[in-house]
């Protein structure tokens, strides 16, 4: 009877302690990064802060090829579809208190050294405080975001605004159209990484 007991305790135990470990594991942080919204002052006193945008995990090969897949043969329209199916990646903070959900997470290693975080957001985002960079009334379901970065983790960060999202066949996953013409909304982007 005794042995009995302590074996079921045991068990409860390990349960328990597995449990914990599972939980511990699904909470950590992949990364942070912390960036300042264009003009966000705008937006009130919160929106002047520093913002974060947290990767909790990055988007496994079948994800990425299931989303690349629906841009590269069906446009845009089934890119949100897949983007929706998506389990979350993560989250961005966002001037007015809001946040999003981040369905995609992706890094494009630059051939300088440095990386591109490709990132998407599972709603259409904007720049309500600020009239002087239009989004278009047609914006799609979701918004992609592009962090360039330096070696040092350090960089800036632009949205699909007033912009498409173009296939990367070389990457097989995608970037903002035009990268280089388009307004840097995410400044002093700053990698914090808080584990691996």
């Amino acid at each position: 009877m005794l042995s009995r007991n302590v074996t079921r305790l045991a068990c409860a135990a390990a349960v328990l302690a597995f449990g914990t470990v599972a939980l511990a594991q699904t909470s950590t942080v992949k990364e942070r990064f912390t960036f300042a919204a264009l003009n966000g002052s705008k937006a009130g006193p919160a929106g002047g802060n520093r913002l974060e945008l947290v990767v909790n995990r990055w988007s496994n090969d079948a994800e990425r090829d299931r989303v690349y897949s629906a841009l590269a043969d069906n446009g845009q329209d089934k890119l949100a579809d897949a983007l929706a199916a998506l389990p979350e990646a993560g989250y961005i903070n966002w001037p007015g208190n809001l946040e999003y959900i981040v369905r995609y997470a992706n890094r494009i290693p630059r051939p300088e050294g440095g990386e591109d975080v490709v990132l998407a957001a599972d709603a259409s985002m904007s720049l309500w405080w600020d009239p002087a960079i239009s989004t278009p009334s047609t914006s799609p379901r979701f918004t992609v975001i592009q962090l360039r970065l330096g070696k040092d983790g350090r960089g800036e960060g632009k949205l699909s605004l007033a912009t498409k999202v173009t296939a990367n066949k070389e990457a097989k996953t995608f970037t903002l159209e035009d990268y280089a013409k388009q307004p840097v909304i995410l400044t002093d982007v700053q990698r914090e990484r808080t584990s691996s």
